[in-house]
């Protein structure tokens, strides 16, 4: 997509290009976790490379109360480039993505309104996921409804000292 853009658009090039180093920079942090802040914004800037390709048919909604916890690197971000490559029902419409949290119990709720999920068993990529939360959160992962499909991130307390 970006090769195609330098013919085509430079500017728009240019920026892409800076998008996909802040991305791939945040990749080489060596933490496992990080603030929530810091992922959402590392989301959305896979979204606006993602918008690149699918030609601005992907929105992003995010609650505007964002807590201050911590999360595992990359866990919404894997979760949204799921509904990005599962999701998309036809080139044609809009693929919607929220992120909601819950205060209280500790969730963040991933959903989008792309094609319906036809079970709730997880590839590797999730299932890594799942992992990683458990490990470093005593958290999980579950589909919480396969229609709109949602996705609940349960984070306990997270700590990068997993012999604690």
């Amino acid at each position: 997509s970006i090769a195609e853009l330098i013919h085509h658009d430079k500017d728009k090039a240019e920026m892409a290009l800076l998008k996909v180093s802040a991305f791939l920079r945040n990749t080489m942090n060596e933490k496992a976790l990080l603030p929530l802040q810091d992922e959402i914004k590392n989301v959305q800037d896979y979204i606006e490379l993602e918008n690149i390709r699918f030609s601005e048919k992907i929105h992003l909604k995010i609650d505007q109360d964002i807590p201050r916890w911590s999360v595992p690197k990359f866990s919404i971000q894997l979760i949204v480039e799921n509904a990005i490559k599962h999701g998309f029902i036809n080139n044609k419409n809009l693929l919607n993505i929220e992120l909601c949290f819950d205060k209280e119990k500790r969730i963040i709720q991933v959903k989008n309104n792309g094609k319906v999920m036809q079970k709730k068993k997880f590839g590797v990529g999730l299932s890594n996921l799942k992992q990683r939360l458990e490990l470093l959160c005593k958290g999980s992962l579950h589909v919480s409804n396969l229609e709109t499909p949602t996705f609940d991130i349960y984070l306990g307390e997270c700590c990068e000292n997993t012999n604690s």
